[in-house]
């Protein structure tokens, strides 16, 4: 896999109302339509675009080779480019608003999964972050990324964490002034991320330190599976082939899962979730980009934030494969204490008889007290 240098800068936002889709118990949400512009260094594709399976597997076999093969990498040189998106987002607080209604969790889902990982139907007593974070008296604001969801929808070939981490940028600054929020300007934001949510607010704290209070990485770490072969463990296909109803206004370059034994294998671990969990999943999959991918790979990311003075959590489940295969202890600490060596409170913690989707594992509340204690310690 090859990796991306990273780079944002300035960000104008609009946003629209809409009625909210799923209101968690306790809790008073509005959804928006956000319109973002944002400017961001990216690399753009320059290798293989393909039509069929057949064709990503191939580049897939390729990508996945060890690095002395010296196959050309597909994507070039950083370009500077602006663009407008819509993003879709919703803000939810506590319906008797107390003192750390103020507080508010900015969180930012990861791969194959839109903003409802934060705030499930199912079974939300649960599986509900939103609703465990609003008894505890937080407010959160959570969105679908780019590419998915009710959000605008980009070439898979484009799509990368640089125009990520500029989109959060762009919302966490309108958030901390208040805009997008019904509770007025905030006291304290915080950054909450999950995997590929987890990349990305990392490299937003790293290039803007004081950007947030404090930093929550779920399902992160760098001492996990060969990134060379990582995203061979997905099972991937291309989406619009393999659910082509839902997944049709995707081009080729966006990947799912191929069946619910590929969710089951990244996601989950035996004994550590309810099948039924597993199938909502399933039937309630995202598809993801495959420069979303790359751009991820080690070596290439701008992750280290020695400036970064908040306090920071790392937590992780016990059987988390992707970027654990499989934790133990000590696995999750480093290298991420060096990385927020600045911080002034960092800790780790995995979570047991979880795997890598802490939102769906059988204990996700546990995680959750976990979370909610660290932020009460530090007076959040």
């Amino acid at each position: 896999m090859l990796f991306l240098t990273l780079g944002l800068c300035f960000s104008v936002l609009v946003a629209t109302a809409w009625s909210t889709t799923f209101t968690p118990k306790g809790a008073s949400c509005q959804d928006y339509t956000i319109l973002v512009t944002i400017t961001s260094k990216n690399r753009p594709w320059i290798g293989p675009r393909w039509t069929d399976n057949y064709g990503f597997i191939d580049f897939l076999s390729i990508a996945s080779s060890r690095q002395s093969a010296r196959f050309s990498p597909p994507v070039g040189d950083p370009v500077k480019q602006t663009a407008s998106y819509n993003i879709c987002a919703t803000f939810c607080t506590p319906e008797m608003p107390g003192n750390r209604s103020k507080t508010v969790l900015l969180a930012t889902h990861g791969l194959g999964f839109d903003k409802s990982y934060w705030n499930s139907p199912y079974e939300p007593d649960n599986y509900n972050f939103v609703q465990y974070a609003v008894n505890r008296g937080f407010s959160v604001f959570f969105y679908d990324r780019l590419g998915v969801g009710r959000s605008t929808k980009v070439s898979g070939y484009e799509n990368q964490l640089s125009i990520q981490i500029a989109v959060l940028s762009s919302l966490a600054r309108s958030v901390s002034r208040g805009i997008h929020t019904t509770i007025g300007k905030p006291t304290h934001l915080v950054l909450v991320g999950h995997s590929y949510g987890s990349f990305i607010s990392n490299g937003l704290v790293a290039s803007a330190p004081n950007i947030a209070d404090a930093v929550v990485l779920t399902g992160y770490g760098f001492n996990g599976s060969d990134s060379q072969v990582l995203l061979e463990a997905f099972a991937p296909r291309v989406a619009r082939l393999q659910r082509p109803r839902a997944f049709s206004a995707f081009d080729s370059g966006y990947l799912t899962t191929a069946d619910i034994f590929g969710t089951v294998q990244i996601f989950f671990k035996a004994g550590a979730y309810d099948r039924a969990v597993a199938a909502f999943t399933e039937a309630n999959k995202q598809p993801f980009a495959i420069n979303e991918a790359v751009s991820v790979s080690p070596g290439f990311l701008r992750n280290d934030a020695p400036n970064f003075k908040g306090p920071t959590l790392a937590i992780s489940g016990e059987y988390d494969f992707p970027l654990h295969a499989g934790n133990y202890p000590g696995v999750l600490d480093q290298p991420l204490r060096t990385l927020f060596r600045g911080s002034s409170d960092f800790e780790s913690y995995v979570q047991p008889k979880t795997g890598h989707v802490l939102n769906f594992a059988t204990n996700a509340t546990g995680s959750y007290t976990v979370i909610f204690d660290f932020l009460l310690k530090h007076r959040f």
